[in-house]
């Protein structure tokens, strides 16, 4: 679906004690698996991976040419979402175009690390650890406008903002992202306010589910998926699988129902070897899945959940779970002033109507999209952004100096999937479903050594090199 400095608190430290570490043979190539996450993690001056198309691989930017830089120098380039999705590409627009004034508009003073809400809800990251000051993430050289997006005005060039002003710009790069829709679930805001239900995709609500998860005792657990486009589909199941985990270690797990509802006819669609290599894994550890099954309401009183639930023959009948502990992931929507506004159209729930492979816009193009509140069809991930931004910095720039696009997304993604403390499964994957860098990820194996990267690696490299933007 967002952090000092300081390294984040070790799984060791938790009483959740991770398995000892996998060890790994290298490849033919000259370098190992082990080396390669090491270059990663230790990849804030910039190390270079070899089978370097992955999504995690150190990569330059790409620098206009000359001739290029001439031709978009008085540019007015602004960009509308400081999260990641923004910051990436405008620190990779400073680089390719340096002479283009960039305007980023962003209204927090508070950057969330928000791949690091899955390990705040298990208890290893703290707040501390998924907070950053954005003034510090505004790189020389950014304008920065401290305000909100009130309107699009895509025929006149412009950008009305909350506080009244209005921006021109010759190019747009949207990158809202997406926001949680909790209404969408009939009871669901009142169930929150609750002591027994929660979720991860919120920070608050994240630092209270680890409280749940915690100190619970015995009963019945349920976690739901919903339906529609969803930040980090990989989330709920990891949340799911890592408090089994947890009451397992802990000797709760006997007294303890897990039941996982997903929107979805598997565990994985998007991916099926994944699904092949997960599902009989989950289902050996007792989790009940619950598949074509859509939280409707919440009962906070009866702590009742009912579900919608699709049968093989197409009928849908109505199922109610009484619940000790309810996790239960919002929906998402893009921010009112892209879902309500001239750049959606209707059929792709309120998204950036942009081209998948130039992400250009399909009726104004001075307009690009990024991450999560594009139409794509591909993973809403930090991954997926890493993959976008030198795609979408390359098809601005050919647009500004009078060239069709020339960079093409493939769809490719990632997800660090969390099995159990100190297991965890990397895998990337395109458009298609296919996984590729199998090699380097073992794509369908619980690992060790990818729970570290996971804990230890990532954020380093989101802070210091993909913000950055040289990733």
């Amino acid at each position: 679906m967002a952090p000092d400095d300081r390294a984040p608190d070790s799984a060791g430290d938790s009483p959740n004690a991770p398995p000892p570490g996998d060890s790994t043979e290298p490849e033919s190539g000259g370098i190992s698996r082990r080396r390669a996450v090491r270059l990663l993690g230790a990849g804030v001056g910039g190390a270079v991976v070899a089978g370097g198309g992955g999504v995690w691989g150190y990569r330059r930017s790409l620098q206009a040419s000359a001739a290029d830089q001439e031709r978009v120098r008085r540019a007015e380039i602004v960009v509308a979402g400081g999260s990641v999705g923004g910051l990436t590409v405008a620190a990779r627009l400073l680089r390719a175009v340096p002479d283009a004034r960039i305007t980023v508009i962003e209204p927090r003073e508070e950057h969330h690390y928000q791949p690091g809400y899955t390990l705040v809800g298990a208890g290893i990251y703290t707040r501390g650890d998924v907070l950053w000051d954005q003034g510090e993430l505004m790189q020389p050289g950014m304008r920065w406008i401290r305000d909100s997006v009130l309107a699009f005005e895509p025929d006149r060039n412009r950008v009305r903002l909350e506080g009244g002003d209005v921006v021109a710009y010759d190019a747009l790069v949207v990158a809202l992202g997406v926001v949680n829709h909790v209404d969408a679930v009939e009871g669901l805001r009142e169930a929150l306010e609750t002591p027994r239900v929660a979720h991860i995709y919120d920070l608050s609500s994240g630092e209270k589910y680890w409280g749940l998860a915690s100190g619970f005792q015995e009963g019945r657990a349920v976690f739901t998926y919903p339906p529609g486009y969803v930040k980090c589909g990989g989330a709920p199941q990891k949340i799911t699988w890592l408090s089994e985990d947890l009451w397992r270690r802990e000797g709760r797990r006997d007294r303890i129902e897990v039941h996982f509802h997903t929107s979805r006819p598997t565990l994985f669609p998007e991916v099926p070897r994944v699904d092949e290599a997960v599902t009989p894994l989950v289902e050996a550890r007792g989790v009940r899945n619950h598949y074509s099954s859509v939280l409707r309401a919440v009962s906070p009183s009866d702590r009742l959940a009912i579900f919608e639930e699709q049968r093989e023959n197409g009928e849908t009948r109505e199922v109610r779970q009484r619940y000790d502990l309810l996790h239960a992931m919002p929906h998402a929507r893009t921010p009112a002033p892209l879902r309500e506004g001239p750049l959606t159209r209707e059929g792709i729930g309120g998204q950036l109507e942009v081209d998948r492979e130039t992400l250009q816009h399909r009726r104004y193009p001075n307009i690009f999209g990024v991450g999560d509140c594009a139409a794509t069809g591909a993973a809403k991930t930090a991954a997926t952004i890493r993959k976008q931004a030198p795609v979408l910095v390359r098809n601005l720039t050919d647009f500004l100096s009078d060239r069709p696009p020339s960079a093409r997304y493939d769809g490719a993604s990632g997800c660090p999937l969390l099995t159990r403390y100190g297991r965890c499964m990397m895998f990337e994957f395109d458009f298609e479903g296919r996984l590729v860098n199998e090699w380097l990820y073992q794509s369908t194996r619980e690992t060790r050594l990818w729970w570290e990267f996971k804990v230890h690696g990532l954020k380093r490299l989101y802070r210091h090199v993909m913000l950055n933007g040289y990733v």
